[in-house]
């Protein structure tokens, strides 16, 4: 039987879109091996995009970390149907060009998109060259979700939850085009649940000890400071730090001493294992890194969160009551203590709100239903009975 394509169209702004993208292609392969092949792409990088495109996708972190309320005012302004129809028409006179010989070359069965920029482009080349091949998209925020995500083009979007289904619905996208799958995480926090005390073991840490995990990056700051705070928590502690590519973060780490065992990565392709090890998640308020904590049933403390699109993640988590947000050292610390109190019978508590909204299988469901949409024959329409 000949493999099924499938053409994956990503892109590197964050940590995310391609996070998303690598976990479904993951699940396709594990779901069907030796019958499927996965191209996962991002244009903007690609040899023949305009030049322009390029420094702004490279720049996007510097941007958002050093002139958060211009990028938060940009955000607002544009969020609407009408300037996301204006700024889909600019992207297609610039991407649709190299979207058309990606498709071309791979000749894809199928598309799946995890960028919101790349939805109009997609379209217009499939209407021109072959309007019969799939296309759809993974949203990748659980609340605050721009108004550019929703064009017309897809034929199914994969959502977060209901409150992305709002939105979509208001942007004028029809309810059978939408499915509440979860945001895709790497497929092993489905498929390699172990027993939490060996997995320690195997890791190097104490399991006698609460594990706390920071997940950084280079729009992450002041996390020093709060791994200095646990130094004054009572219960005994220890912590992970996976730096996320910020690599000022993890050599001054590696030069740190604390009273506390820390354990230190830079780039970490393991990172389910580290959260299933783990007791408590601190990080930023992405879209991805929360959909992976939620799918690890991870209590979670929020420590920064980009202005615009991750206050709605900020949001949907604290209504939910699994974690909370901290705006400096000292809350940090307090909430930390409090989780802990009564045999920390509150962080239990936590951890089940949070296992509760978590998606595990969210890769393993998208990949299957890329698969039925590519394999499985439409039911034959039967003729009107005839008159008389």
């Amino acid at each position: 039987m000949q493999k099924k394509r499938f053409l994956i169209v990503t892109s590197d702004a964050g940590y995310g879109h391609r996070s998303a993208a690598l976990s479904v292609a993951k699940a396709l392969d594990i779901l069907y091996p030796d019958q499927v092949e996965s191209l996962v792409s991002n244009p903007i990088q690609e040899t023949h995009t305009p030049t322009v495109m390029k420094p702004i996708e490279k720049g996007y972190d510097r941007s958002v970390r050093f002139s958060p309320g211009l990028y938060r005012l940009s955000y607002g302004v544009s969020d609407s149907r009408l300037v996301s129809e204006v700024v889909e028409g600019a992207l297609t006179l610039m991407l649709q060009k190299i979207m058309a010989d990606t498709i071309y070359e791979f000749k894809p069965d199928l598309i799946l998109n995890t960028n919101e920029m790349f939805n109009n482009p997609i379209g217009k080349v499939l209407q021109e060259a072959d309007p019969k091949i799939p296309a759809f998209t993974v949203v990748t925020d659980l609340a605050n979700v721009h108004s550019l995500w929703f064009s017309p083009e897809p034929d199914r979007f994969y959502i977060a939850n209901e409150w992305v289904k709002v939105k979509a619905l208001e942007s004028g996208v029809p309810e059978d085009k939408l499915v509440i799958s979860g945001i895709p995480v790497s497929p092993d926090f489905a498929l390699n649940r172990v027993d939490k005390q060996a997995l320690c073991g195997s890791l190097g840490l104490d399991p006698s000890r609460l594990t706390l995990l920071f997940v950084g990056s280079s729009r992450v700051s002041n996390l020093q400071e709060y791994l200095q705070a646990l130094e004054h928590v009572a219960t005994p502690v220890q912590a992970v730090v996976i730096a996320g590519g910020n690599d000022e973060l993890y050599q001054d780490l590696l030069g740190s001493h604390y009273e506390f065992t820390l354990e230190v990565r830079n780039f970490e392709k393991n990172v389910p294992q580290w959260m299933m090890a783990s007791d408590v998640l601190v990080t930023k308020a992405g879209g991805l890194i929360l959909s992976e904590g939620l799918a690890a049933g991870l209590p979670i403390l929020l420590i920064d969160y980009l202005p615009g699109q991750e206050e709605g993640n900020v949001r949907y988590l604290l209504s939910h009551q699994a974690g909370a947000l901290v705006q400096n050292v000292g809350e940090f610390r307090a909430i930390v203590s409090y989780w802990l109190e009564e045999g920390g019978i509150r962080l239990n508590q936590i951890a089940r709100a949070s296992a509760e909204l978590g998606h595990p299988e969210a890769a393993l469901t998208i990949a299957k239903a890329l698969w039925d949409a590519v394999t499985l024959q439409p039911e034959p329409t039967q003729p009107p009975p005839e008159a008389g």
